[in-house]
């Protein structure tokens, strides 16, 4: 019939249905279980078909199709078994049901002040607002790896224009490095000029052959200028400047954490003002009661 029973003696019985619809509706339609579209039953909690059907990611080969489907009907039945006995034998549900329904009014309220505020708040944050909470703040915005200025280039180990661009990239003359953006990318896969900007070093090392040790701070603090060649390509490489490991975080790399935290802390002013408005309202129209003093 298809069917696999889960027992726990004396309390539950949890059915589990993983076998095919043709194989599901062979079964004795008298049987409450025998829905063609029922999957899975524990106690009163169905699993059905179109449930499983939503829950699989698109793409997936049919076998792999097959073995995340049973992975979840697996954790749906699991997930419920032990609620299913526990309910059955907690003498007091109450308990439960008034932390269940706390939890619910909490959600709900989370829900609405979320609402609230994104209709109501600015998500944007003047640059003098991100810099007062930048020197507030400044000790908790610490690089946990280095960063670096300067040139990268991965050029055809064959190009033609590889002597005049190993001498180009390295001129701090705007000409030349016009002239280099211009006229000399031929053969060039890959140009980065971030002179003007702080980058990762991880983001630089992963493009580039080689060793570089265990400690990235030694090595770009010992090299200006580097070169690979590997796979028929040269890695060029300048370092301009460069902040080890420990150093204050730049302003414009910490803006991102600032906006997170000034949003963070705009909500939770916002929410309270909020509670305490809608408090306010429902003590003048009677909505709430509240016969206990609150101070």
């Amino acid at each position: 019939m298809g069917r696999y029973m889960v027992h726990v003696p004396g309390i539950v019985r949890a059915v589990l249905l993983v076998a095919t619809l043709a194989v599901l509706s062979a079964c004795n339609q008298s049987d409450p279980d025998a829905d063609a579209g029922l999957v899975a039953r524990v106690g009163k909690q169905r699993l059905m078909r179109d449930e499983l059907d939503r829950a699989i990611t698109p793409g997936l080969s049919a076998e792999d199709s097959t073995a995340f489907a049973r992975a979840y009907v697996k954790s749906w039945v699991d997930a419920r078994v032990m609620s299913e006995v526990a309910s059955r034998n907690i003498p007091d549900m109450s308990t439960i049901d008034r932390m269940v329904d706390d939890y619910r009014n909490e959600l709900i309220a989370w829900e609405y002040s979320r609402l609230m505020f994104d209709r109501h708040s600015e998500s944007d944050f003047p640059a003098d607002t991100v810099e007062a909470y930048y020197q507030r703040e400044k000790k908790r915005f610490v690089l946990d790896r280095p960063l670096v200025k300067g040139v990268y280039i991965k050029i055809a180990e064959n190009s033609p224009v590889l002597a005049r661009v190993r001498k180009l990239y390295k001129s701090t003359r705007d000409a030349d490095i016009d002239r280099l953006e211009k006229q000399d990318l031929q053969g060039v896969i890959h140009y980065d000029y971030f002179r003007d900007r702080w980058v990762d070093w991880e983001q630089i090392e992963t493009r580039m052959p080689g060793d570089f040790g265990d400690s990235p701070d030694a090595f770009v603090a010992s090299h200006k200028h580097y070169e690979v060649t590997s796979n028929g390509f040269t890695h060029l490489l300048e370092i301009t400047d460069y902040l080890p490991t420990g150093s204050p975080m730049p302003i414009e790399r910490a803006r991102t954490f600032i906006v997170r935290d000034l949003y963070n802390l705009n909500r939770q002013a916002y929410d309270t003002r909020l509670r305490m408005e809608l408090l306010s309202r429902g003590l003048e129209d009677g909505t709430v009661v509240i016969n206990t003093p609150l101070n």
